[in-house]
């Protein structure tokens, strides 16, 4: 018996209505230890370099891990791994909620997804039985009505859809798969994906259980996890939810503003998470399992911005539909979250074009004749709506966003470049690389799926000065003087990412790993719970050597698609220093010097940015080397 795990992968071919299960190999599994490790493995080894992201034969990899679906309280996580359309690149969007948990509970760990349907199409995932269904009467639908339709037309209200909104059907190369009507797998395009394969959803239910090989043990882990998260240090994360970042990030001169041309907003406090909660919250949201309840349902109950209840908006959103568009109304900032949950879009992405587009429109490289004879000016919530609307649907000049700020910037001409916020391709999120932490800078010039806060962790940890379990592994103290910082700093982003990815592999949310023993969940004692629920005799060790493996493939992924150091980069402006505010005069300097090092402490090579046959040969990739 597999315990922790169902046991099986589904198989859905969407051209010829083939579907086959496979039950997962325990040795492979282990190796891997799943979720988005599993599916990097899959997707190398089963995809070939160079395919079109939105081309039939691409694969989509629906991921859990061994915690999700389990009492383990960050367990409330699944994973969509794919090529991304937005970058060419690996891409990993996780989501909360309950899907995850009730795909385990319906009998799969993975489901691999290839083809395209003749028709739309949705896939029925419930106890075991699988089938693919029509969908024509769904198609146009939005996330709400799709999912309304859905439970209706099953009779099941326990029922998690993940679905697609217009976005995802017009192509929008940044739309979102969207669960449990507000959960968001939102970056790089998967539900681009989708609306190219003719899949408008996937809905799944099941009542099995997961096995657990030493229950007693379990509990006690559980329990012990559960006792710790009580004197978790980052508490305004339940308190407020992530929005109570809007004011203490203004403070510090690290939110960013105006397509990240500033870094202070002098008018934060008419969006900030306290506002949020005292006068738009209904109440708090948690996803499956979790003590947290960190996600928050508002809603605007009257006036020009009404917007009926919806999850959101987080910390993310604010900044990107407030503060990088110049805009200061919290109502129409949550009018514009409702907007792109229901059209299924990205609120990152999104705010940064029409962020990018305010700019270029200021500096006379958009004119009225190019925006449809709307003034893209700072400040202006009404056509930051109206942008939302028109990129759902490619109208006029929302056809030109779409398609997000790189290839925008390549349309407009080499003096939009400065203005072109973004890493290969994927828009910066809420997160100031210049001011918050140097360690962003890193993560943002190497993760795979391109500038990301948060996969496979939040860099800036290490600037906290908490190990996050890490010390014993070789994660360096913090630097005596400036003069060893930049080497410091690029040593201890190796230990920072490999934290990060035993909870990507794990399934696991990443909120609960920031601390230290006692006030977080570390690798130690993730290695209690996974050996307890699964049986084997897992150490920390070899869950960071999973990690590390799945770590290097996905670099490896990337490599067979032509990325290399020379794409390791950041925007042009982060080498100038920020204008004004708390934070004037700071900017990234030394990246060259942090890559190298960085790099030499990965194992890879120093030129190339690649992993060397000796380090895959360590991590029994010998099958990547070429």
């Amino acid at each position: 018996m597999l315990y922790g795990f169902a046991g099986k992968l589904l198989r859905v071919n969407l051209n010829s209505g083939e579907l086959k299960v496979e039950k997962l190999d325990e040795k492979e599994l282990r190796k891997y230890m799943g979720c988005t490790g599993y599916a990097a493995k899959l997707l190398y080894q089963e995809m070939p370099g160079g395919i079109d992201p939105l081309a039939p034969e691409a694969k989509v990899v629906l991921a859990t891990g061994a915690v999700s679906g389990t009492l383990c309280p960050s367990g409330g996580s699944y994973e969509v791994c794919y090529k991304a359309p937005l970058t060419g690149t690996w891409n990993e969007a996780r989501s909360g909620g309950a899907f995850g948990a009730k795909l385990k509970y319906a009998g799969f760990d993975f489901v691999v997804i290839e083809g395209k349907a003749a028709d739309p199409v949705y896939l029925l995932i419930k106890d075991g039985q699988v089938e693919i269904k029509p969908a024509k009467h769904l198609w146009g639908l939005n996330v709400e009505e799709t999912t309304d339709t859905l439970i209706n037309e099953l009779d099941d209200p326990e029922i998690s859809v993940a679905t697609i909104g217009q976005s995802g059907e017009n192509g929008v190369l940044y739309a979102a798969l969207i669960n449990d009507r507000g959960r968001a797998a939102g970056r790089g395009g998967i539900g681009a994906v989708f609306g190219n394969k003719n899949l408008k959803a996937v809905v799944v239910n099941g009542s099995g259980g997961i096995k657990v090989a030493r229950p007693k043990e379990f509990a006690e882990a559980i329990e012990k996890a559960e006792q710790w998260l009580k004197s978790y240090i980052f508490d305004a994360i339940p308190a407020l939810g992530t929005v109570g970042l809007v004011s203490l990030n203004n403070s510090l001169g690290i939110l960013p503003a105006k397509n990240f041309q500033e870094a202070h907003f002098e008018k934060a406090d008419k969006v900030s998470g306290e506002l949020i909660n005292q006068k738009y919250q209904i109440k708090r949201r948690a996803c499956y399992g979790c003590s947290f309840a960190c996600g928050r349902y508002t809603s605007v109950n009257n006036g020009k911005y009404s917007t009926p209840p919806m999850e959101g908006p987080e910390y993310e959103t604010v900044d990107m539909l407030g503060p990088i568009c110049g805009i200061d109304d919290v109502e129409a900032i949550i009018k514009g979250n409702y907007l792109c949950n229901v059209y299924g879009l990205d609120t990152i992405s999104t705010g940064m074009s029409i962020g990018f587009a305010m700019e270029c429109y200021e500096k006379g490289l958009l004119t009225d004749k190019d925006t449809d004879g709307m003034p893209l000016r700072w400040g202006d919530a009404d056509v930051m709506l109206k942008l939302v609307e028109k990129i759902a649907y490619k109208e006029g000049i929302g056809a030109l966003l779409a398609q997000g700020v790189k290839r925008m910037a390549e349309q407009l001409g080499p003096a939009a470049e400065e203005a072109a916020i973004h890493v290969k391709g994927l828009e910066l999120p809420a997160h100031e690389p210049r001011s918050e932490s140097k360690s962003l800078a890193i993560q943002y010039a190497v993760s795979p799926r391109g500038a990301c806060h948060m996969h496979p962790n939040w860099a800036s940890t290490w600037d906290f000065q908490i190990d996050c379990g890490m010390k014993e592994f070789g994660l360096p103290s913090w630097p005596e003087g400036p003069q060893e910082e930049s080497s410091k700093r690029g040593v201890s982003y190796r230990y920072v990412a490999l934290q990060g990815e035993v909870s990507e592999i794990l399934g696991a949310c990443i909120f609960h790993s920031w601390g230290v023993e006692g006030n977080s969940i570390t690798p130690q004692l993730y290695a209690e719970i996974v050996k307890s629920l699964t049986g084997w005799d897992v150490t920390a060790e070899e869950l960071v050597a999973a990690a590390e493996r799945s770590w290097n493939l996905k670099r490896c992924f990337n490599a067979r698609e032509g990325f290399t150091r020379k794409d390791d980069k950041l925007p042009k402006r982060f080498a100038q220093a920020i204008p004004n505010g708390p934070s004037a005069g700071a900017k990234v300097e030394n990246l060259d010097l942090m890559l190298d090092v960085y790099y030499e402490a990965m194992g890879w090579d120093k030129q190339t940015g690649l992993p060397t046959p000796e380090k895959l040969k360590e991590l029994d990739l010998e099958f990547a080397i070429q």
